[in-house]
């Protein structure tokens, strides 16, 4: 907790007398949640808690909510209930209800654009099969902030199958807002005590779509972003091989008629049970003949997934407006789809990096 209080010191050090309020008097607030039931808006604060004692002093969270009919009511609510001034400066995440991004998305997101005391380079996210209000209350000795958690999960996507989104709200807003590209969002699940990130919710405009399989979740990110950690699996008649990709960069092209997303990709082997011998180029290439045809059937099924849900998080609208500055909406929908992977598995420096080889 260090970094909080070095940070919040910075905040009132750096800043000048005039209007100044004392430290004692805000309530830092570090996570938000917003849920509606019972026709009325649900808000939840996670604020943070400078509990002095004799021998440290130690940043720890405690909740605190309020409702309004609507949102605007439940924020007047909320913040009369804190008994300090709310300080949004260090806001950094806002979990979504499913009731709120379902029916009421786009009254959330024009409430915070306006609201000039919360900055916009928050992350927003879902609270799937679960509350935002378990989720921030979920904190423990361990995990005193659930935010700084949170934040701990989104920054350490390789160790969660690729299921962060880290777009800061003003990114998200504009794909919300935009005719030519959609939004994504990652959703948190709390099981067992344990909070986790889980599957995308896709949109189009405000107007939530689906929600994707983890596999394809992890999909979008491979085709979005450099990835460091994602892992295929193929059965042969000998056993399992499991590749990892360890690094990734996808090109797409998009003309009149066609769409072509150009995948360079560098793999590892995890797990070599069919005994294939990694000391013959020949094994190399089978390996990379076949895996290549998986991630190429795997992408293409995830696009007509996002054509059927009308969803274009891939942004290729954007694309094309970009390439040729005129408007094509029903392109992505109609236009043939070419997958090219350019897969390289384990090159000669990387043969001694080989986990379970026999």
């Amino acid at each position: 907790m260090k970094k909080i209080i070095i940070l919040v010191s910075i905040i009132f050090l750096a800043t000048g007398c005039y209007d100044n309020i004392e430290l004692n008097n805000l309530a830092i607030i570090s996570g938000m949640g917003i849920d509606y039931y019972d026709n009325a808006y649900h808000l939840t604060y996670e604020i943070l808690n400078d509990t002095k004692t004799d021998e440290n002093t130690s940043m720890l969270s405690y909740t605190l909510g309020g409702e309004g009919k609507n949102i605007s009511e439940a924020f007047v609510d909320t913040n009369y209930k804190v008994g300090k001034k709310p300080y949004f400066a260090h806001l950094r995440l806002i979990i979504l209800s499913e009731s709120v991004i379902d029916a009421h998305l786009e009254d959330i997101c024009d409430y915070l654009i306006r609201d000039t005391n919360i900055r916009d380079e928050f992350f927003l996210l879902v609270a799937k099969d679960t509350s935002p209000k378990e989720i921030l209350e979920n904190n423990s000795k361990n995990n005193p902030v659930v935010s700084d958690l949170i934040l701990n999960l989104l920054n350490n996507e390789d160790y969660n199958n690729n299921l962060a989104i880290k777009e800061p709200f003003q990114e998200t807003l504009a794909k919300f807002i935009s005719e030519d590209s959609d939004a994504v969002l990652s959703s948190l699940t709390l099981k067992n005590n344990t909070l986790s990130l889980d599957n995308f919710y896709i949109f189009k405009g405000f107007k939530k779509q689906n929600t994707l399989s983890q596999k394809n979740s992890s999909l979008y990110n491979l085709l979005s972003k450099d990835v460091y950690s994602l892992i295929f699996n193929k059965k042969f008649e000998e056993g399992n091989v499991a590749i990892n990709i360890a690094h990734s960069n996808t090109d797409i092209k998009v003309t009149d008629s066609k769409i072509t997303l150009n995948l360079k990709l560098d793999g590892k082997i995890i797990d070599n049970s069919a005994n294939f011998n990694l000391k013959n180029q020949k094994s190399y290439q089978t390996l990379n003949q076949e895996f290549s045809k998986i991630i190429q059937n795997d992408v293409l099924e995830f696009i007509k997934i996002l054509q059927k849900n009308d969803s274009d998080i891939l942004a290729f609208q954007d694309i094309y407006y970009k390439k040729y500055r005129k408007k094509n909406k029903n392109l992505w929908q109609v236009a043939d789809i070419e997958v090219i992977v350019d897969l390289k598995i384990n090159t000669k420096g990387f043969i001694f990096e080989v986990q379970n080889e026999k």
